[in-house]
């Protein structure tokens, strides 16, 4: 049976469909992530190929355009008026597809109507990118297949859903083994007070809806994600008027946007332990566009050709993937001294965003081989 339209659903299609046509349409600055993100020279190019239509409803809390992606099935969930699925198609190149799901009909006719003129743009003989009607919740419905994509991304929309679990649970059946979930979306340091969530402007804005961090640990794992691997936090200013006033009448609660990198393992991954062995796990530099560094986590970039420590559940998430190729992973000699990119499981697998934005320092600069 088709999924009843929920109360929150329906608002938010009339949000996003008529009340929100660009983003100085929002009233809190959470959805412009222009203001706080810088992108790689690829992706630059590529957004500066968007059509000024769709670049006008460019909405979103992160820049959700991953590493190693050429050739890439990719999902967008909450595609909008398909901005970063439009970015992700010149991206992942003539051989690689993306698939837009969303559920405005709206947004969904805005990128449609400019598929061909992208693809003019990028060059290719034939469409690699489709727009699909459908519930973030409900992807079966929309037609989408057990283990069909390589990546799944999603920009500041799972704090839109009322059923923010189905949406972890259908994103990890559609992803193929060892495939990721890279998404950033809002966060709260404590639970948001019931009052506010019954406000259909806030829940629009990404604010009502934000899940407390912690919260998304729990919905991760018990769908059968590995436990989040944070890439950038940034908490939102305290001046922003409305921000502020939240502060003031819900006991000082504070909001940030995350960008959050889910794996999903092979079923028979070690789950992270205390005794997690260390892996020296060292980047080659061969992935396009990244050839100094890659950006894996909050603590910096892996700098090419140094090496860097990880608990061994953490790298095998990485030889289970795409980025495979790309690093050679081999257990840490008992001589060795290369400083850890981090300090333990906790440290790297359940980073407090808030704490992370605020002493986001890298510590690849010490991490090197001597």
């Amino acid at each position: 049976p088709e999924m009843a339209e929920t109360n929150t659903q329906s608002e938010m299609k009339e949000y996003y469909g008529k009340q929100i046509q660009k983003y100085d349409d929002f009233l809190i600055n959470c959805c412009n992530f222009m203001d706080h993100e810088s992108f790689s020279g690829e992706a630059e190019g590529a957004m500066r190929l968007l059509h000024p239509e769709v670049r006008a409803k460019m909405y979103g809390c992160g820049a959700v355009f991953p590493e190693a992606v050429e050739g890439c099935r990719i999902l967008d969930l909450g595609s909008g008026a398909g901005v970063d699925c439009f970015v992700l198609s010149k991206l992942v190149g003539p051989t690689g597809f993306i698939t837009g799901v969303d559920m405005t009909q709206e947004q969904l006719e805005v990128a449609r109507r400019h598929i061909d003129y992208h693809m003019q743009q990028f060059g290719y003989d034939k469409p690699n990118v489709e727009f699909v009607e459908g519930y973030i919740e409900k992807l079966g419905e929309a037609g989408l297949q057990d283990g069909s994509y390589d990546i799944i991304i999603s920009n500041c929309v799972v704090c839109l859903s009322p059923d923010k679990k189905s949406v972890f649970r259908e994103a990890f059946r559609v992803l193929k083994p060892g495939g990721e979930m890279y998404f950033s979306d809002m966060y709260a340091d404590r639970p948001v007070p019931q009052e506010l969530k019954t406000n259909t402007v806030l829940w629009g804005e990404g604010i009502a809806g934000a899940l407390e961090w912690r919260e998304l640990m729990q919905l991760a794992t018990e769908v059968g994600f590995a436990p989040p691997v944070l890439v950038k936090s940034t908490i939102y200013a305290s001046e922003d008027p409305v921000i502020k006033n939240l502060r003031a009448t819900a006991g000082g609660i504070r909001f940030c946007s995350a960008t959050y990198r889910l794996f999903k393992p092979d079923d028979d991954s070690a789950a992270p332990s205390s005794r997690d062995p260390l892996m020296e796990v060292q980047y080659k530099g061969t992935i396009k566009g990244y050839e100094q560094g890659v950006p894996f986590s909050y603590h910096g970039p892996i700098p090419a050709g140094c090496s860097v420590v990880m608990p061994a559940s953490v790298a095998n998430l990485l030889l289970e993937s795409r980025f495979a190729p790309h690093f050679t992973i081999k257990a840490l000699p008992a001589c060795k001294e290369a400083k850890p990119i981090c300090s333990g499981i906790k440290d790297f697998l359940s980073v407090d965003p808030f704490e992370a934005s605020s002493a986001s320092s890298s510590a690849t600069s010490d991490a090197c081989c001597s």
